[in-house]
């Protein structure tokens, strides 16, 4: 699943960045994809093994550290 690229841009905007190349933009799409697919992954491993069906928050937030 990919996010808008119009998105991504704003947040590079809002972060300063004054110009953009649309690889740039997409690099920061695969990155992001990335690193949501590694939390996932981990808060996953986590509420199985407190024995949940269900992803919580805090589920989340420990994978995240």
């Amino acid at each position: 699943m990919k996010l808008p690229l119009a998105t991504l841009e704003r947040i590079m905007r809002n972060a300063g960045a004054k110009k953009l190349t649309e690889d740039a933009v997409k690099r920061l799409n695969m990155e992001v994809e990335e690193l949501a697919c590694e939390i996932s992954d981990e808060a996953i491993d986590i509420c199985k093994k407190d024995g949940r069906k269900k992803l919580s928050l805090e589920d989340i937030r420990k994978a995240s550290e």
